[in-house]
């Protein structure tokens, strides 16, 4: 793999932020799967649940690969750690609705967003396992998709209503570009823009949410420094 000198710290935090995102899918989708009524969507839960944890796997080996001593962000960390206890708060008032928004929703359609765009990249630095990290974008678009059709079904059956999720989404949409513009300094140095990241998943958000006028107010960038 062709990596410029410091683009592999670089990386390797960046693959970070994706380890935690990861880690959190995985115990969410865990415990959808026990709050589901249907028996297919706990079968696709409890997959999910294993190929999130693969998807840990990878990236920490990716990670020690680029560097046995990777930098951290803090930062980072404890925005994460804030988006885990408001979601995990969720699944303990057994909130399926507001689950699926910010775990597949929001969390899976930033990873989606970030994994696309890195592609990219690493196809540039003629990066290894080319296949591998198709079927993780593949499985990140399956994830996000559930969540949608999900949610629609519920929507329509009268389980959830596209207000209360237009108010749930702020906080989790705030903390989420938060998190990438955190590491918009790892994102410059591998000549990288965030809001090309970030405008790319709202694109792919649903249509309800787009047209909020609180998820609106997000579209503007975010300040550099």
């Amino acid at each position: 793999m062709l990596v410029k000198p410091g683009e592999h710290l670089h990386l390797a935090q960046l693959l970070q932020f994706m380890v935690l995102g990861e880690q959190l899918a995985h115990d969410c989708a865990k415990a959808q799967a026990a709050l589901a009524s249907e028996k297919g969507m706990q079968r696709f839960l409890a997959g999910q649940a294993r190929q999130e944890g693969r998807h840990a796997m990878i990236f920490q080996w990716v990670i020690r690969w680029l560097t046995p001593r990777p930098p951290r962000s803090t930062l980072i960390s404890e925005q994460m750690n804030q988006y885990r206890r408001l979601l995990m708060a969720a699944i303990a008032r057994r909130d399926f609705a507001e689950s699926l928004l910010a775990e597949q929703i929001i969390l899976e359609g930033l990873g989606e967003a970030i994994l696309q765009r890195l592609e990219a990249g690493l196809l540039k630095r003629k990066a290894p396992l080319q296949t591998l990290r198709r079927l993780l974008i593949q499985q990140e678009h399956a994830h996000h998709g559930f969540g949608l059709r999900t949610l629609n079904r519920m929507v329509a059956n009268g389980e959830a209503t596209i207000k209360h999720l237009c108010e749930l989404a702020p906080v989790y949409l705030h903390l989420g570009k938060s998190m990438l513009f955190s590491a918009q300094d790892s994102f410059h140095s591998i000549q990288e823009d965030p809001q090309a990241y970030w405008e790319d998943f709202q694109r792919g958000l649903p249509v309800w949410l787009q047209e909020h006028p609180l998820e609106r107010s997000l579209r503007q960038p975010y300040p550099s420094g």
